[in-house]
């Protein structure tokens, strides 16, 4: 009866498995927040853009390998290109594909940045390295506002920068080691979005018809003041309506342009139809995309990548649920079905079995000497190919043979001379080395 009880048991919890995990509510990513991707329809994603985009006949694309595949795509044309790259990253970028990336600028792309400074959206938590990763990418570093520090390089001159001012050899100079670390705020869901707006500094083609740009954090935020590199200045082309600080930049890099916007949130599709939003994206769009160039989001660098990822393999909920239920069940099994049997003495063997094992044992032990082997093992090669030229089978050297053949070392032959002399001496010699010398000699031979 209780045999019945345990198996009606098992059978529950059979069924109620299948049921977890093939029935029932599974694991599903789309609980999470929507995150930056071109193939997102919800509040964070840029799918309300891609649509737009291709409505107007602009090639688009999305990129799910590192920033290297940019030079060696071959549907894409050499410059004119457009790469929207949203920070923080969920999965950081390495040194050498930023390298990459610079390059690819350099010879006449463009990169759009929407970067979480200003605002932190949902999506963002709980990535706090904003600050490094958009200095890897853009090499603008970002400090506080209320530092000391920042009046000489700050970027608040509307002065277009000298073209003439980027060299040859900051193409080619090795990624900035990322700045520290600055210590994020405490990070505690607001009770409502913050809204911000954008209002632009001074006339420019880029912000032609726009006169304000929204955007929206669902977390708290500091205020920044960006600091461009000495051989890349930027143009302020925005500043935040409440704080007075420039918040929209635009800089050159070689005959590439980057455009920097320190609100992430502002081309979301929960906020591209806010304002003048979708405005500036346009004029972003005509400014920065060459003939035949492609706008190409980067959806790699916030998870979804055409290659195996082990990390996220082994950080998915549902491989880390599945071990613990069979983990579980595996110890009902063991605690509930299984009985260890009680110990048993082993029988003693009688008299006749303890003979026979005894004279066996006797039989096999017969003792050869060492040399015995060796002799014996020598004879048995010599003997091998005497056969072979036709000569009598009695076991005597064939040095001359071996020294002729130009297949053998000379100085494997005299070691091996040498080895058969200490034998005929009735020296010791050591059987393993023999006998891989004599295989390996015979390999040659063939």
């Amino acid at each position: 009866m209780k045999d019945r009880w345990i198996t009606l048991g098992f059978a529950a919890l059979a069924f109620v498995a299948f049921y977890r995990f093939f029935v029932g509510p599974a694991y599903r990513p789309e609980e999470e927040h929507s995150r930056p991707l071109s193939t997102e329809a919800r509040a964070n994603g840029y799918l309300a853009l891609r649509r737009w985009l291709e409505l107007q006949g602009i090639p688009v694309g999305e990129l799910r390998h590192r920033y290297d595949w940019l030079q060696r795509a071959a549907e894409l044309p050499p410059g004119g290109n457009l790469l929207v790259i949203t920070i923080p990253f969920k999965r950081a970028a390495r040194q050498s594909e930023l390298r990459e990336l610079r390059a690819w600028l350099w010879r006449g792309n463009s990169v759009l940045v929407a970067a979480g400074l200003f605002d932190t959206p949902e999506w963002a938590v709980p990535e706090t390295n904003t600050f490094g990763q958009l200095y890897g990418v853009t090499g603008i570093e970002i400090r506080f506002a209320g530092d000391e520090e920042d009046g000489a390089g700050d970027v608040e001159d509307n002065a277009a920068p000298d073209a003439a001012a980027a060299s040859d050899a900051d193409a080619e100079e090795p990624a900035p080691d990322p700045p520290p670390t600055f210590p994020p705020p405490e990070l505690r869901r607001l009770p409502e979005p913050k809204h911000s707006v954008l209002r632009p500094i001074a006339g420019h083609a880029l912000t032609r018809g726009v006169l304000a740009v929204h955007a929206e954090s669902e977390y708290p935020a500091g205020l920044f003041r960006a600091v461009s590199p000495a051989s890349a200045p930027m143009l302020a082309l925005m500043q935040d309506e409440e704080s007075r600080i420039p918040a929209l930049w635009l800089s050159w890099r070689g005959e590439g342009r980057l455009l920097v916007s320190g609100y992430g949130s502002v081309f979301t599709n929960k906020m591209l139809a806010r304002g003048e939003n979708a405005a500036l994206m346009a004029n972003a769009i005509e400014q920065l995309l060459g003939p035949g160039g492609h706008v190409i989001f980067d959806d790699m660098h916030q998870g979804a990548a055409s290659f195996y990822d082990a990390e996220a393999f082994f950080g998915d909920p549902r491989l880390h649920a599945s071990f613990w239920w069979i983990m579980g069940l595996w110890l009902i099994w063991v605690l509930g079905s299984t009985r260890l049997p009680p110990p048993s003495q082993a029988a003693a063997p009688s008299m006749r079995e303890r003979t026979f094992a005894t004279a066996t044992g006797n039989l096999f032990a017969r003792v050869l000497d060492r040399r015995g082997v060796a002799e014996r093992l020598f004879a048995n090669f010599f003997n091998e190919y005497r056969q072979l030229l036709g000569r009598v089978r009695n076991g005597e050297p064939l040095w001359d043979w071996l020294h002729a053949n130009s297949a053998l070392p000379s100085h494997s032959v005299r070691q091996l001379e040498a080895l058969h002399a200490r034998v005929a001496a009735g020296k010791r010699v050591n059987l393993i080395d023999l006998h891989n010398r004599l295989q390996h000699l015979r390999k040659q031979i063939q």
